[in-house]
């Protein structure tokens, strides 16, 4: 976390002084990498407060690069941060982070990260509204089929099943992603606590 905040701090004077769309992106990033430490560690404020940095500096190189798909992807996936900590989050930032998603996937239809982080927002988005399990999972698909490398795709299969109570389709998708990337925190809390349920089901 610590080291996260001095690298952010860098970046933010860095974005000042180059105005450059790249250096708010890497902002952005950055941000939003501490929004998943702050959850890693239950820490809300700190996500929250790291979201809203991060979303700032997104609309920022959105504003500089207009046909950036990572500009339009991080700014989508950081509002998608914001929803659970601000009142009626869901209503306010919703639809504008969707679009953000879709369109940079439109931008970059190679672009795995847009195609994970509209995945989650399937995920989090009640059928009614148009979400739904069976979107996010085609979602996160078609990121490994982009990308076989990207661990976050397992990782968010792997709570889709877990939640549907697929407990050995979560334990491969999770040990796939664990495989991957085997330093990622929430990674390992996440396995620890689907292979306890796999031993307790007895699957």
């Amino acid at each position: 976390m610590k080291t996260l905040q001095v690298l952010v701090n860098t970046a933010q004077t860095e974005a000042a002084q180059q105005n450059s769309a790249a250096a708010y992106e890497n902002l952005a990033q950055l941000d939003l990498w501490l929004c998943e430490v702050g959850r890693d560690s239950n820490n809300e404020q700190l996500v929250k407060t790291a979201a809203q940095d991060g979303v700032d500096a997104a609309n920022k190189a959105v504003e500089l690069n207009d046909k950036s798909s990572e500009a339009h992807r991080l700014e989508g996936e950081l509002l998608g941060e914001m929803i659970p900590h601000v009142f009626a989050g869901g209503m306010r930032y919703g639809l504008l982070s969707s679009k953000r998603l879709d369109r940079a996937i439109e931008l970059e239809p190679r672009n795995a990260n847009a195609y994970i982080a509209r995945g989650v927002n399937y995920f989090y988005t009640p059928a009614a509204f148009g979400g739904g399990h069976d979107k996010a999972i085609a979602m996160l698909q078609k990121a490994i089929e982009v990308d076989s490398t990207a661990d976050s795709a397992h990782l968010w299969l792997a709570q889709i099943y877990l939640e549907e109570g697929n407990i050995e389709s979560s334990f491969q998708e999770i040990s796939e992603a664990r495989r991957i990337n085997s330093e990622r925190s929430i990674t390992n809390h996440l396995y620890e606590q689907i292979a306890a349920k796999k031993t307790s089901s007895g699957k």
